[in-house]
């Protein structure tokens, strides 16, 4: 049968891998012959109760989202990492006075999570009002180039 259109395997399509099957998957081409299959799966709840076939929403480009991305560091991350910003000539010390410019680490943001038990003085460009309040209490000071929430 080498020598005929189909190789006595009926229609064209016939015997080239997926070929009339409804394609492979769980979701792929179901309403064709594995509607059957398809139910009794989502009646088990694979993979969860609310699974369904078909795509929803989409991503957005990562060009869109870098600009949007903010770095941010908590109030305690920063206590403990001021020691090592030191070491490294990012910060300065007068006394037992930290001075910190926030820009030259490539942070945007200072969050109020945690404790800070040094006295530091920070210029950065946003900072929530609870990390304002615990640098105040500690005896530092904030700086903010941009204005706060």
């Amino acid at each position: 049968m080498r020598g005929r259109r189909t190789h006595g395997y009926g229609r064209v399509g016939q015997h080239r891998k997926t070929g009339q099957r409804a394609g492979r998957g769980k979701t792929t081409q179901w309403k064709k012959s594995k509607k059957t299959y398809y139910l009794k799966q989502k009646e088990l709840g694979f993979p969860d109760p609310d699974w369904d076939f078909g795509k929803k929403g989409f991503k957005r480009p990562q060009d869109i989202l870098r600009i949007y991305k903010v770095n941010t560091i908590n109030v305690k991350d920063l206590d403990q990492k001021i020691d090592n910003l030191l070491i490294d000539n990012k910060a300065t010390k007068s006394g037992n006075t930290y001075s910190i410019n926030m820009d030259e680490i490539n942070i945007q943001k200072l969050l109020g999570k945690g404790e800070i038990h040094k006295v530091v003085n920070v210029t950065v460009n946003n900072a929530s009002q609870k990390a304002v309040e615990k640098i105040e209490a500690a005896g530092g000071k904030i700086t903010l180039l941009s204005q706060t929430e």
